[in-house]
This record gives C-alpha cells, sequence and structure tokens, in this order.
C-alpha cells in the first residue's frame, strides 16, 4: 500500500504543475475552422481576379481562405470556354496553389508543438554493491532512487510561443492568398493571348476571302481587257495571308500552352476562348483602387501579419530574462535485506521534491535578443511601407495602360475602322467598273486587315492590362462599384465578424520614437 503512493503523488505535483502553467487557452490556429470546415474548393472565399463568390469578402475581410483541397468535377478541357472556367480549374489543380496551400497546413501543425510543454525526464539511479551503496540506520538500504523532472518556462512563455506560430500562419495564408492571384492573373493573361491570336486567325480567314473574291474578279476582267497582272498581285497577297495565319497558328499553340501549364493539363490540351468577349471597361477612380488594395491585397495583409508576429517576438524575447522552472519528484527504495543493521532498519520507501531554476544572469545576451526582435519589427515595418508604395505604382501603372488601350480599341472599332471598310467598298465597286486601278483595292485591303488586327491586338492587351490591374489590387476591382449618385459615400461591405485572421498591427515609423505603435489598414471611407 506504501508503495502504490508514488504515482499518485507524482499525478498531483505534475499535473497541478501544468494546470498553473497552462493557465492561458491555447491560440486557436486562425484558418483552423476553414480548413476543417469549408474543405470544398480552394477559391471558396477569394475576392481575385475573374471570381465572383456568392458572399464575397468585404475589404476588412482576409483576401483568401486556405481551404482544404478538393478533387473538381470532371472539367471538359476541349472547347470554348468561359475564363471563368479556365480560372476555377486552376485554383483547383495548379501546383503552385496546392503547395501554398500545404505550407499553411504544415505551420498551424507547428502550434501545438510551441504551445507544448517540453518531455518530462525520467532518470533511475541505482546501487547493486550493498557495501558501498547508501545505508540508512533507520530505513535500510537504498538500492535505487527513481527521479521525474518537469521544466516550466516562465508564466506566459507558451501563450507567446503560440501566438508567435498563429501569426507565422497568417503570413503564410498571405502567401497562399497572393498565390491564387498570381494563379487567376496569369490564366487570364494566356486568356486573352489566346484570344487575340484565335481572333486574328478569323480575320485572316476573312481576309481570305474577300482576296479570293478579287482574284475571281480579277479574272472575270482579264476576259473583258483586264490584265493578268492583277490576278498575280491578288495571289501573291493570298500567299501573304497564308504566311501570316501560319505565325498565327504558332501564336496559339504558345498560348494554348501556357494556358495548360497553369491548369496542370496537358500541353496538346485544344483549349480555346468564347469567340466573343463582353467589353472591359477600365475604372474611373483612382483613389478608391489604392484604398481597395491597402485594404485587401494579400501581400500587404501579409506584411502586418509579419509585424505583428514581430511584435509578439519582442515580448517573447523579454521572458528569457526570467528563470525556467524545474519540479521533480524522487522515489529512493529502502530495502532491510542488505541492510547494515536490518534490525533496526523500517525498510520504508522515502519520497522527496525538488525544485530546480535557471540563472539568467548573462543579461547581455538577453538584451542582445530583444533588440534583435526589435529590429526585426522595424525592417517588416518598413517592408511593408515598400510593398505599399510598390502597389500603388503598379495600379497607377496598369491602369494607365487599360485606359489608353481602351480609348485605342474604340477609337479603331467606332471611327477608323468603318472608314476603312468603306473605303474598302468603293475601291471594290470602282474596280469593277475599271475607274480605278488594282493598287487602289489592294491599298485598301491592307488598311482594313491592319486596323481589324490591331483591334484584336489591343483588345487582348486591354484585357491583359485589366487582369494585371486586379492583380495589382488584390481584388475583383468591379466587386465594389463606387456610389451611382455622385458625391455619395463609397458603399463598403460588411466587416467580418470580430477580428479576421488578417487584421494585424503595423508598428508606426521608428523616427517616431519610442515603441512603435498599432497602425490598423484604413477603412475605404477614411479617404
Amino acid at each position: 500500500m506504501r508503495r502504490n503512493r508514488f504515482p499518485t503523488l507524482a499525478g498531483v505535483l505534475f499535473f497541478g504543475a501544468v494546470g498553473c502553467t497552462q493557465a492561458s487557452k491555447r491560440p486557436e490556429p486562425p484558418v483552423a475552422s476553414g480548413l476543417r470546415a469549408k474543405a470544398a474548393k480552394y477559391d471558396g472565399s477569394v475576392s481575385p481576379t475573374a471570381l465572383h463568390p456568392p458572399h464575397g469578402p468585404g475589404p476588412g475581410e482576409p483576401a483568401a481562405a486556405a481551404l482544404a483541397p478538393a478533387a473538381e468535377g470532371p472539367f471538359e478541357l476541349s472547347g470554348p470556354q468561359p475564363v471563368d472556367a479556365y480560372v476555377r480549374r486552376a485554383l483547383a489543380e495548379n501546383r503552385t496553389v496546392q503547395a501554398a496551400y500545404h505550407n499553411v497546413r504544415s505551420l498551424e501543425h507547428r502550434i501545438p508543438q510551441a504551445t507544448t510543454l517540453d518531455d518530462p525526464v525520467v532518470s533511475n539511479t541505482i546501487f547493486p554493491i550493498p557495501a558501498v551503496a547508501p545505508q540508512y540506520s533507520l530505513m535500510g538500504y537504498n538500492p535505487y532512487n527513481v527521479t521525474l523532472a518537469q521544466q516550466f518556462p516562465w508564466c506566459g512563455t507558451l501563450r507567446l510561443r503560440g501566438e508567435v506560430a498563429a501569426r507565422d500562419v497568417q503570413v503564410a495564408l498571405a502567401e497562399l492568398a497572393a498565390a491564387q492571384l498570381d494563379t487567376a492573373a496569369a490564366v487570364k493573361r494566356a486568356y486573352f493571348d489566346l484570344y487575340a491570336s484565335q481572333r486574328t486567325e478569323e480575320i485572316l480567314a476573312e481576309n481570305r476571302d474577300i482576296l479570293e473574291d478579287f482574284r475571281t474578279l480579277a479574272k472575270s476582267r482579264v476576259e473583258t481587257g483586264g490584265t493578268v497582272q492583277d490576278v498575280l498581285r491578288a495571289e501573291v497577297l493570298l500567299s501573304e495571308l497564308d504566311r501570316e495565319a501560319a505565325n498565327v497558328r504558332q501564336g496559339i499553340a504558345t498560348a494554348r500552352a501556357s494556358l495548360a501549364r497553369q491548369l496542370h493539363a496537358s500541353p496538346e490540351s485544344d483549349l480555346a476562348t468564347l469567340p466573343e468577349l463582353p467589353r472591359a471597361e477600365a475604372p474611373v477612380e483612382m483613389e478608391r483602387l489604392y484604398q481597395l488594395a491597402r485594404a485587401v491585397r494579400p501581400e500587404l495583409r501579409g506584411r502586418l501579419a509579419a509585424v505583428a508576429r514581430d511584435e509578439k517576438a519582442v515580448e517573447l524575447a523579454k521572458k528569457r530574462f526570467y528563470p525556467n522552472v524545474t519540479l521533480g519528484l524522487t522515489y529512493m527504495d529502502m530495502q532491510k535485506r542488505n541492510a547494515e543493521m536490518p534490525e533496526t532498519a523500517g525498510g520504508m520507501p522515502n519520497v522527496g521534491l525538488f525544485v530546480g531554476f535557471n540563472l539568467p544572469v548573462y543579461r547581455d545576451k538577453y538584451r542582445a535578443g530583444v533588440l534583435e526582435a526589435e529590429e526585426r519589427t522595424k525592417a517588416d515595418a518598413k517592408l511593408y511601407e515598400a510593398q505599399r508604395d510598390e502597389t500603388f505604382a503598379e495600379i497607377k501603372d496598369f491602369m494607365v495602360q487599360a485606359k489608353v488601350q481602351q480609348d485605342v480599341l474604340k477609337l479603331l472599332r467606332d471611327q477608323i475602322l468603318p472608314r476603312t471598310n468603306s473605303t474598302l467598298e468603293l475601291a471594290r465597286s470602282d474596280y469593277a467598273k475599271g475607274n480605278v486601278d488594282v493598287a487602289t483595292v489592294f491599298s485598301a485591303l491592307r488598311e482594313v486587315l491592319q486596323v481589324q488586327l490591331q483591334a484584336a491586338q489591343v483588345e487582348g492587351e486591354l484585357g491583359k492590362a485589366l487582369a494585371s490591374l486586379e492583380r495589382a489590387v488584390g481584388a475583383e476591382i468591379n466587386e465594389y462599384p463606387p456610389a451611382a449618385e455622385a458625391g455619395a459615400a463609397t458603399p463598403t461591405p460588411p466587416p467580418a465578424e470580430g477580428p479576421g485572421p488578417f487584421q494585424a498591427e503595423a508598428p508606426t515609423s521608428p523616427e517616431a520614437g519610442g515603441r512603435p505603435g498599432p497602425v490598423k489598414p484604413e477603412p475605404l471611407e477614411a479617404r
């Protein structure tokens, strides 16, 4: 009965100490609920370039959620497809996105490791030779001592470790959102390249039909006094169109291979775009794009999460000034047998308790650790500002590109192309009547072909510019349209309940003096 007291005492001591040290709740991984409860698709709550979820996140909410990968249903790659279908396929199958997702899961599993105590230590000291072993006249022979020890860090250390690990998950979640946006933008750029190439092929085919009609007309005029030279010139132009069509087919193959790479599909897949795309419109309010990017772009949110992580790391470094406590229990077995005085020895086992701690006397080392963490915080704050400046520069650049391409496309479609078509029709009519020579007809035909090809190319470039602009902003730029009435406040989607995983705090400029203070992302209506 006396020997059974040892496990009971050991359990009471161990769990009592653990309960004191683990008073704070282990931080919940910021994406744990999404990883388990919404394991459906990668793009479940992404608000990137081409997706329109039923209930998309607002600017104050996370730009993306790391959702568990799920196999998409059967997806037919052949035939014309809208760009949204290719984006959804890419977000489900793209290997870069999947790697970023698994990186989030990997860091999530680091949290319980950081918030759990180190393994306890058990040691046993055996004294096999009674003649030289510890002997006690009242207790007897001590054959062995069993020791159980557990180290406990200073109060709050485990909690801070968990918070630092949780901030690492938030940084990885921002990288996942950025990978999703990169993939969506790459799909759109390849899609518009493919569209421009396909449209060019159609234009060349249409102009070839026109040239064939003209060659037939030229042959008919030979019998009424025309020259064979007109027929030969038409055949030369047909050969030139065939050469251009061969180059365009090469461009189509390249665009399909680029698109298939993002979809994790075979380069031989017969990918195709829709024959006609809705007219793209560049946004008008530049300042609104700046505000939206500051609120939702994942790179900026990731920088804020890194700054918040570093601030917790500063607090964690300060904990090293305090000692770690080690509590232990020793069990000493006692026997009458082999005792030097068996007639007086009781043979009763003995239980001892001990406490130990390290002495943090090298304070310069710990002070250097705190300064290192503070400098890292300032560095990440500067990186946030640099990322914000880079974001604004990209938005300005792509916005100008989109507006220029939009204006050029409108000019080509609404003014230049109708006039060149009219000129071609008049030239063909006059040539049939013998009023103009063949050079006039060929000149008008080349002008029409050139304008048509320019319009197709500019339309593709406009789509690519808008895709790059949406990537720079970090959200679908038409998800949050401005107010209909002039002077009305910009509508803002309802914020998420409670702080989201990206609602971190960034320090102010170190030159302000003192410890960096919190700076939260500005809402859309702040400016």
